[in-house]
């Protein structure tokens, strides 16, 4: 999880720029940033046990859509995400954290990236940057879960079909 957690290390530090840096672009970049963070931290997770060479590896992750992401993780969150396996298997509230999270980092890092209107406070940043480590650490919960397992694979190939 090396660049998961480098990234997310990257976000703290850009959300405290020094006085003769840039804020609003130090801000930005922390957001787009804490955002990356958890989503590589996903995929790190969906393709670790994949077997074959590390370029089949590299091959699955560029596989892994912002958008699809979005909508399995919208869909864990608010509870209308059906899993794969018969009877579904109960969804634990971290994980609905962890996909939440997901959702909304992806909104503040199109809003970060893409409004230059938009101007950024410490606190509204530093929220950003706090919600993405309790994504860490909640993912770290349940990792195992076999709901987390049905998640990893639903963010690569999407939600079930009916």
């Amino acid at each position: 999880m090396a660049i998961a957690e480098d990234l997310l290390a990257l976000a703290d530090r850009l959300s405290h720029p020094a006085r003769d840096e840039p804020e609003q672009a130090s801000f930005r970049r922390a957001i787009s940033t804490a955002y990356y963070a958890l989503f590589h931290l996903l995929i790190q997770e969906a393709v670790q046990i994949w077997s074959s060479s590390s370029s089949a590896r590299v091959a699955l992750e560029r596989r892994f859509e912002h958008r699809v992401m979005k909508e399995v993780s919208r869909a864990v969150s608010n509870g209308t995400w059906k899993g794969w396996t018969t009877p579904a298997i109960p969804v634990p509230g971290e994980l609905r954290s962890v996909a939440g999270a997901l959702v909304d980092l992806q909104d503040a890092r199109h809003q970060a990236d893409y409004d230059n209107s938009a101007l950024w406070g410490y606190s509204d940043v530093h929220a950003v940057v706090a919600d993405t480590h309790e994504a860490f650490d909640n993912w770290a919960k349940i990792r195992t879960h076999p709901a987390a397992n049905e998640y990893l694979l639903s963010l690569l190939i999407g939600n079930k079909r009916e």
